[in-house]
């Protein structure tokens, strides 16, 4: 993804609103931003549109949704779409983030039939329709969405929904090498308690590879560049926990298990 074209539309591109984007649990936008004489669509979350959660600090959503890319990107993930912290947008300062258009082969989470669940995908968990029709979430479990279970690791993401992972692209463009695995709403991260609910939990008990151990050995080396990153959207004490949640997983070295202590599944899950 050509982050370098998108970053510089996003920060200094022309915006047109184009309307709220709805079922969002916040004021959330769509605009359209004009850079060079090319055009992308971009998700706008205005800090004064956020909804207050009783145990996130107030009005730091759109940082942590800022943070998160720039975790992602510093550590070559790829996983979050380019996001920005914006000014002058129509709703005051907000996070403004490259939206991704679905591409047709969308399938990393799957909601099914026992009979019908993809091959190259693990079970989560079942349910039950208000129909009576018993379906199993799962998911594959490919590089892509495995990029993005690791980094909620990291990021200690509240909130992994299935529809929070899309696969495609935010450049209007054919190229298949423009088109990835994202993580999308990661507003509710980087807490200091531990809060990680996701549908990704079939990576667990897997061993990190070497280049996963070189991330959680950069986290935990916490060196200048990446702490100025980071440190005017996160706090001193989240930052600090973001590198102890590090010197865990480098310790046990593989992805844990899903907690039998707390709900480990968001809710609702899709």
């Amino acid at each position: 993804m050509d982050h370098s074209f998108l970053l510089d539309a996003l920060t200094a591109g022309e915006w047109t609103e184009m309307g709220a984007i709805p079922r969002a649990s916040n004021d959330t936008r769509l605009l359209v931003i004009e850079q060079a004489g090319r055009a992308i669509k971009a998700v706008y979350k205005p800090i004064s549109g956020e909804r207050p959660l009783h145990d996130f600090p107030e009005a730091t959503l759109a940082l942590r949704e800022v943070a998160a890319f720039r975790l992602s990107d510093s550590l070559g993930l790829d996983v979050v779409p380019p996001t920005v912290l914006r000014h002058d947008l129509p709703a005051g300062p907000g996070s403004l983030q490259a939206y991704i258009e679905a591409s047709d082969d969308d399938e990393a989470v799957t909601l099914t039939s026992v009979q019908t669940i993809p091959a190259d995908h693990t079970p989560i968990f079942a349910l039950r329709t208000e129909d009576g029709r018993d379906l199993v979430l799962s998911h594959a479990v490919g590089e892509g969405l495995r990029a993005i279970a690791f980094f909620d690791l990291l990021a200690n993401n509240a909130d992994r929904k299935a529809g929070h992972v899309i696969t495609g692209s935010a450049l209007p463009s054919t190229d298949a090498r423009d088109v990835g695995i994202f993580g999308i709403d990661n507003g509710l991260t980087f807490h200091h308690e531990e809060k990680l609910r996701t549908v990704l939990w079939g990576f667990a008990r897997t061993s990190f590879q070497a280049e996963e151990i070189d991330a959680l050995e950069e986290i935990v080396d916490m060196g200048q560049a990446l702490q100025n990153r980071l440190s005017d959207c996160l706090s001193t004490t989240e930052i600090a926990a973001l590198r102890g949640r590090a010197e865990t997983l480098l310790t046990a070295e593989f992805f844990p298990e899903a907690p039998e202590n707390r709900t480990a599944i968001p809710w609702p899950p899709i």
